[in-house]
């Protein structure tokens, strides 16, 4: 009985000691004297609680200042202006892109495409805006749509001008640039740019001298005033084009006299193509031949600072009409009409023909010719005209003309476009009578068509009487001038004046007295000889 009370009480001894262990606070133990956090599994416990206590302080910050920052925040919300939603509007009513728009308090905003900005202010605010081609502008704005944005019309620059010539005629079709703006001269030469922004405007037109002008935003007309570029020319035969040494010679001419241009054949009076061409109709109508090397010929005319024109004859074909006889004139009976030379036309009232000798012009210009003459835009005169059938019917002069006048627009618009000027040789007749005289010319009409109109005024054609002299050839200025005077006064649209000039039956004193005569009238000129056999005794000196 003792013995088992001992065994007890040993157990509840033992147990009350790992009691002790088990709950005894480190405090307690510290106080008794005990290392009890020099072992390892003390240092693992102090680390975990002073972590938690950093943790838990950061905690506390970070909530203060999230506290503090979104008071401020929503502070700065409560009281800051609202954002409005801005559209800047031009001229009829177009957004404006980069404007810039500026608050009372110097913030600003910037349009984007559509015009549209957003920029904080409360109302009232005055606004200013400016943007480019548009005058600075204040907006008092006094409340803010409920609904949409705000919408802003400023008012564009506007620039209004004439391009016109040394006597104050205006020069319809030139076209000004202005940056990145360019339009047309309409009729009396007029333009205006709209949204204009200060800076050089360029005039420019075929067969004229480009000019520049400052313009700085002022306002009233701008007069632009373009020199014509005056024409000096020769005609080079096809045949000596081809010759190095003859064509030496005609070099060598312009570079000893006045001489500027030269004018070479494309297409002859028979319709054939007299370079290597590339255009499928000439081909195709066996009317390819090779007289000269035209990019030789050409690069050399550049080479002497020389202005490059080629001739194309139009419409009298005799090739193509034998391949493409349904487009040819024909007679009642449907064959093919012929002049008095045996050679035939093609329908200049059917607009399937007025293609083909365009296309060799454009071929031309992009070869390197400044200038596209045709010649032969007309209706025949030779042979027995009465018979002659055209798709289009019976024509009367105005029909005539108008139909002319079409191609050339037409011949002027696509060639235009690749770079070259345009001109038409008319018979000189037409300069000093009212009417068509049967070919479709007139000078009027055909101003309005082309860069330079060029008569050719050969007083050897004119019929004794003609202004009451017994030979009219006689009279080099007499017959010049008084075509000259008739036919520049009719220019209405604005083409220039450049005679052809005969070089052939005259002594050097009569060409140089008919070239002097042209010069005096502001006129360019050109000399024709069939076969480019020209003087230097015929060129007056500068």
């Amino acid at each position: 009985m003792p013995h088992l009370s001992r065994v007890r009480f040993q157990r509840t001894v033992s147990n009350l000691s790992n009691e002790v262990r088990v709950t005894s606070s480190p405090l307690a133990h510290r106080r008794d004297g005990l290392e009890i956090f020099s072992g390892r599994h003390g240092r693992r416990f102090k680390r975990r609680r002073n972590w938690g206590q950093i943790i838990a302080r950061a905690l506390t910050v970070a909530v203060v200042i999230t506290a503090v920052v979104g008071g401020f925040l929503l502070f700065r919300a409560i009281t800051a202006p609202d954002v409005v939603h801005l559209r800047v509007l031009g001229a009829e009513g177009a957004p404006v892109a980069g404007a810039t728009i500026t608050s009372p308090s110097g913030a600003h905003a910037t349009t984007a495409d559509g015009g549209m900005a957003s920029l904080a202010f409360e109302p009232p605010a005055m606004l200013s805006v400016t943007a480019p081609g548009y005058r600075p502008a204040s907006y008092d704005v006094q409340a803010i749509p409920p609904s949409g944005p705000l919408s802003l019309q400023m008012e564009p620059n506007i620039l209004q001008g004439r391009v016109i010539d040394g006597a104050g005629i205006g020069l319809p079709g030139a076209t000004v640039t202005l940056g990145a703006v360019t339009t047309t001269a309409g009729e009396f030469g007029s333009f205006e740019i709209v949204a204009a922004e200060p800076g050089t405007v360029i005039a420019s037109k075929a067969a004229w001298e480009p000019t520049e002008k400052e313009w700085q935003g002022e306002t009233g007309r701008l007069d632009i005033v373009l020199d014509p570029f005056v024409v000096k020319g020769i005609r080079v035969y096809s045949p000596v084009a081809g010759d190095d040494a003859q064509f030496a010679a005609l070099l060598r001419l312009a570079d000893s006299t006045p001489v500027n241009a030269m004018v070479f054949d494309t297409k002859s009076e028979s319709g054939q193509v007299e370079y290597d061409t590339e255009v499928p109709e000439a081909i195709a109508a066996g009317g390819v031949f090779v007289k000269y090397d035209v990019v030789d010929r050409l690069a050399q005319a550049k080479a002497h600072g020389l202005y490059t024109i080629t001739r194309i004859v139009a419409f009298q074909d005799h090739y193509r009409s034998q391949y493409r006889p349904e487009l040819a004139l024909h007679t009642a009976d449907g064959s093919v009409w012929l002049n008095n030379n045996g050679l035939g036309w093609m329908d200049l009232t059917n607009r399937d023909t007025w293609q083909y000798p365009i296309d060799l012009g454009i071929e031309a210009c992009g070869l390197g010719f400044d200038e596209i003459q045709f010649d032969y835009a007309r209706f025949p005169t030779d042979g027995d005209i009465s018979t002659i059938v055209y798709s289009a019917g019976e024509l009367d002069g105005a029909a005539r003309v108008s139909t002319v006048a079409a191609f050339l627009a037409e011949a002027r618009d696509q060639l235009h476009e690749a770079g070259c000027a345009v001109s038409a040789d008319i018979f000189a007749i037409v300069l000093s009578v009212g009417d068509d005289q049967g070919l479709g010319q007139r000078a009027e009409e055909l101003s309005w068509a082309v860069d330079a109109i060029s008569p050719m005024i050969y007083p050897s054609h004119y019929s004794n009487g003609w202004l009451g002299l017994d030979n009219p050839n006689d009279h080099p200025a007499e017959v010049v001038g008084d075509a000259l005077d008739s036919g520049m006064p009719r220019l209405d649209g604005g083409a220039l004046m450049r005679p052809w000039l005969q070089g052939f039956s005259w002594s050097a004193e009569q060409v140089q007295e008919s070239i002097l005569t042209a010069e005096s009238s502001g006129s360019g000129w050109m000399l024709w000889n069939a076969v480019s056999q020209f003087e230097p005794a015929f060129i007056p000196d500068e």
